[in-house]
């Protein structure tokens, strides 16, 4: 056997009429799972010749934390997610859903049977995918750090978990206050991050006293930036070594992760960012938008500077498996990376009913931007680049077809989304209120078709004019599109449409 790293995997594969004769050589039950995803993709491709491949993962740690605030996902969502998960490259997932009492409040009662056991059966499903559950906890707002009794508590919940199989750990201390808040904290410390450093460090002695293989991963209170700030310098001058520390980038939603940042991160803090990437996350002042798109702005290379990456996800579960499946593509080989492809290669996985995939196909593509770049809705930008050149070049009736074409197009999906027969009913009713602001911008494109037929072009002016009420009945349109509180299509429809009532009033 020629393979070394535990995720790594030697495949060799071929055909014999309907059967498939596999040979795979690995350290782990996790990177059998991950040959097994390689040959599932070379039958896909309708193979000629056999398979023979050697390979392995950029990153150690590739995965998702829920750690969002807002409903968490269910019981039923996390197993599902982890057979994907799985089929993504993945191997690491984080529970820490921010709105879960027993995550942030109430974290000094010990866990209850009902919760062990839902949790087993996630580490369980976990493991028949190649992806180790962790489960976090967020004393923070609470905490005495000098009390060993709530080192304890800790503790007691770890001890829990570690005996249904969990054996990676998170103790977060993000969004609390910056300042120590007890007396006896005052007293001891002479600052926050002395307190942190001193509490994870004695969790972290206890949990090897449990098992020496057992890891912790940290998230510190300033948990962004360049990484040169006193708490992180301090902080991880302090911290065991072998504790990992999380860091979402330069932003809180990072536009770009690069390894520049990387090193500077890792000299502050005295070991590699371990990547708490808030994308494709929705929650906040962000749930009016669904990030559908591909992960972008992720540097090649990054991994040689990184342990991992988890991405954050939408309160959409079953919609974030789209971006996220993106997200295994790239933590598995940053270099060959390719985000439209990897895209694509989402929509395959998650949705294999051909006529299905073309409808989502397009109203995702109205809603592709995210916090990483990327046009929101490039689709619709080529026809309103057609159609607004067209009504200010004097072909009114071209441009009214333009638009009338588009509408109806949305509409047509539309219907195919909503048929009760469509396969997946829980990711409709998910994007349900997105869907019903698809179907309006439909409408408004009809309803703006409408009013481009009943227009003139004035060669001598040079511009467009219509019947009376014109520019008030694409006004009303719009005031009915702007109330539906979902984002979608970026900044078409509205800024063009706006300009096109100006242009009638005028």
């Amino acid at each position: 056997m020629a393979v070394k790293a535990n995720d790594a995997f030697e495949v060799k594969a071929y055909l014999n009429g309907s059967k498939v004769i596999s040979t795979i050589s690995t350290m782990s039950l996790s990177g059998y799972r991950y040959a097994l995803n390689a040959i599932l993709n070379w039958i896909k491709s309708n193979p000629s010749e056999e398979l023979l491949l050697a390979d392995q993962p950029h990153f150690t740690f590739r995965g998702v934390i829920e750690g969002f605030y807002g409903k968490p996902w269910s019981h039923e969502q996390r197993l599902r997610s982890l057979d994907f998960f799985g089929d993504f490259g993945m191997n690491a997932y984080f529970i820490a859903p921010k709105d879960a009492p027993w995550q942030r409040f109430n974290w000094r009662a010990p866990f209850k049977n009902e919760f062990l056991d839902l949790t087993k059966k996630l580490v369980t499903r976990g493991a028949l995918n190649g992806v180790s559950v962790a489960v976090c906890v967020s004393p923070g707002l609470s905490v005495k750090y000098s009390d060993p009794s709530d080192i304890d508590a800790v503790i007691t919940r770890y001890r829990q978990l570690y005996e249904i199989g969990v054996n990676h750990f998170g103790l977060l201390w993000d969004d609390i206050s910056w300042e120590l808040q007890h007396p006896e904290d005052i007293k001891q410390y002479s600052s926050t991050a002395k307190a942190h450093s001193d509490f994870s460090n004695k969790v972290y002695e206890k949990l090897l006293s449990i098992d020496s293989e057992i890891k912790l991963t940290v998230c510190p209170m300033h948990y962004n930036g360049r990484g040169v700030i006193p708490y992180i310098e301090e902080l991880g001058s302090q911290l065991s070594p072998e504790i990992n520390l999380m860091w979402t980038g330069r932003q809180i939603c990072s536009e770009y992760l690069d390894i520049s940042d990387a090193v500077i991160f890792e000299k502050s803090a005295r070991r590699k960012p371990f990547y708490w990437d808030n994308f494709p996350v929705n929650d906040g002042s962000m749930q009016p938008n669904l990030y559908i798109g591909p992960i972008r702005g992720r540097e090649k290379g990054l991994h040689k500077h990184s342990i991992g990456l988890l991405s954050n996800p939408m309160l959409q579960g079953e919609a974030s498996l789209i971006p996220l499946s993106t997200i295994g593509e790239y933590l598995w080989n940053s270099e060959k990376y390719d985000a439209d492809a990897a895209w694509e290669r989402a929509l395959e996985k998650v949705i294999p009913i051909i006529s299905e995939r073309a409808s989502l196909r397009h109203f995702f593509r109205t809603s592709l931007g995210s916090t990483v770049g990327g046009d929101p809705a490039p689709d619709l930008r080529k026809v309103f680049n057609a159609g607004v050149a067209l009504w200010r070049s004097g072909k009114i009736e071209a441009s009214s077809e333009v638009f009338r074409n588009a509408g109806n197009e949305i509409i047509s999906h539309y219907k195919i989304l909503m048929t009760q027969s469509f396969s997946n009913q829980t990711l409709i009713e998910e994007i349900r209120e997105w869907l019903g602001k698809y179907e309006l911008g439909g409408r408004t494109l009809l309803g703006v078709a409408d009013v481009l037929h009943r227009c003139t072009f004035d060669q001598e002016k040079q511009m467009i004019s219509g019947p009376a009420g014109s520019s008030t009945q694409i006004s009303e349109l719009l005031d009915q599109l702007r109330a539906h509180k979902k984002r979608l299509f970026g900044d078409q429809i509205e800024g063009p449409f706006s300009e096109l009532i100006a242009e009638l009033e005028a």
